[in-house]
């Protein structure tokens, strides 16, 4: 193939181009796939290596004439129908409106979530993260809930494979974002206050008010003098915060092995003309911290008291948004999340 005919060829070929669809047959013809510089390329694996490197350096040459005169002529040609236009009703009118492109938001849970987490920074709560992956130890045994205690039938477990048999601990995905109390009491002394966000896992059957995953707020403060009395003013303040208006809140004997006594806290909206929201719902589980996970921690007999409690977040921004299936916080449906 003669490089330097085919070079100017090209060249005489491209003066005579008059339009942007007369130059795209010509970038087809001699850089396209199948033209006949590409085709060279192909068969340069046949040649000789001194001969492969020679010639190669000289298509490679001519690739890039070829190439710098599409651009030039593109240019050119671009600029003639810019120029052409002018003042015609054809051209792009730039004082005329665009599109409106659509916003993105943030997830519904995301926005409830930030809403709890703010109200009880406002009560001095500090924001404290754990592992989702955690130990048979945390999110069971350290919470008084052994392996023949049947508290553990009220959480369905995914568990991890372990890597070797002599693994010490078996993993799981967490049930509950209680682990933390144990893991945070072992690395600091009261007094404090703190709440933890994330996501848990249960293996159970998908309904309307059921999800394999899931978001809780665990709450933890101890003190010298904490008393239920604290928990229920403190809870029913964040209430009030996340909801912006008048809830009714009440508190029920419950039972969870890691407090005692325990209750379980339920609301109901008061909105004027709404009967939609006449029901009590339960929002959390709580309780006074049990003297065993202070000695198990190492705290001083006697001396140390509080509370904690599991907050459900779906729950919550069910009751706030008025939407009657968990599973929708899961769906892509745009169609709900454009709701928010």
């Amino acid at each position: 193939m003669n490089l330097e005919q085919l070079e100017q060829k090209a060249k005489e070929s491209i003066a005579l181009v008059q339009d942007i669809q007369g130059l795209e047959k010509w970038r087809i013809q001699y850089l396209g796939r199948k033209s006949a510089l590409s085709l060279f390329f192909n068969s340069l694996s046949k040649l000789s290596l001194q001969e492969r490197k020679k010639q190669g350096e000289k298509a490679n040459k001519i690739r890039k004439i070829l190439t710098n005169l599409y651009s030039s002529k593109k240019t050119e040609l671009e600029k003639d129908v810019f120029e052409s236009n002018k003042g015609s009703s054809s051209l792009l009118d730039i004082t005329q409106p665009g599109d409106k492109k659509t916003k993105g938001h943030l997830h519904p849970l995301t926005l409830i979530t930030r809403d709890i987490v703010a109200s009880f920074e406002k009560m001095g709560f500090s924001i404290i993260e754990g592992p989702e992956i955690e130990t048979e130890y945390y999110n069971f045994d350290a919470l008084n809930i052994p392996a023949d205690h049947p508290a553990r039938e009220m959480w369905d477990t995914l568990w991890i494979k372990p890597k070797t048999k002599n693994q010490k601990s078996k993993m799981l995905l967490r049930t509950h974002t209680s682990p933390m109390q144990v893991r945070y009491m072992e690395k600091n002394q009261p007094p404090f206050r703190i709440i933890v966000p994330g996501r848990c896992f249960r293996y159970e059957a998908t309904d309307a008010s059921h999800e394999i995953q899931f978001y809780q707020i665990e709450g933890l403060m101890v003190g010298e003098d904490i008393n239920l009395s604290n928990f229920k003013a403190i809870i029913s303040e964040i209430i009030k915060d996340i909801f912006k208006h008048k809830v009714s809140v009440r508190f029920r004997p419950s039972f969870f092995p890691f407090v005692s006594p325990g209750v379980e806290v339920d609301i109901k909206q008061e909105i004027k003309g709404d009967q939609s929201n006449d029901k009590w719902l339960e929002i959390m589980g709580a309780g006074m911290v049990h003297p065993d996970l202070f000695k198990r921690v190492g705290y001083e007999n006697n001396r140390w008291q509080g509370f904690a409690f599991g907050l459900g977040i779906e729950r919550v921004a069910m009751i706030k948004y008025k939407i009657n299936d968990i599973r929708l916080f899961f769906n892509p449906d745009i169609r709900f999340l454009e709701q928010f």
